[in-house]
């Protein structure tokens, strides 16, 4: 092989050496502007993992509000069953005492009843009684 032979062969090796350093190169390139936008992705996921416990904190609080919240509900919940028995209860005298009334309102029926008849009788005893003195007076 002729020097000038080799030489072309040499140059063709260091052009195809360069080409692959070009490409590299670019590789290079690329792939640090993908690590740059990995590193920004990982800041951004850095500040939402630092709000974190913020929020646990809040969503801590706001748990413990409605827990308050909740046992309130229930305490009204427990008096208004106690208010609706003694209701209940009230009702239930209600009824007893309406039963009563009832049979003291029929007895009282019942006494007018024979007081009347009574009154009826005397006065018919007594129209009665004025017919006959009156006949025994005529007579006399």
């Amino acid at each position: 092989m002729t020097d000038s032979e080799k030489l072309d062969l040499l140059l063709s090796e260091v052009q195809g050496v360069r080409n692959e350093t070009r490409e590299l190169y670019a590789d290079t390139q690329q792939l640090h502007a993908e690590t740059q936008q990995l590193h920004a992705e990982t800041q951004q996921l850095h500040a939402e993992t630092q709000q974190m416990p913020a929020e646990t904190q809040q969503m801590r609080a706001e748990n413990q509000e409605m827990r308050a919240q909740i046992h309130d509900l229930w305490a009204e919940t427990h008096d208004m069953k106690n208010d609706i028995q003694e209701i209940g209860q009230k009702v239930n005298r209600l009824g007893v005492g309406q039963a009563e009334l009832k049979r003291e309102i029929y007895r009282i029926d019942r006494k007018i009843s024979d007081t009347y008849n009574l009154a009826l009788d005397a006065w018919g005893q007594g129209v009665e009684n004025r017919t006959y003195l009156e006949e025994g007076l005529q007579k006399a």
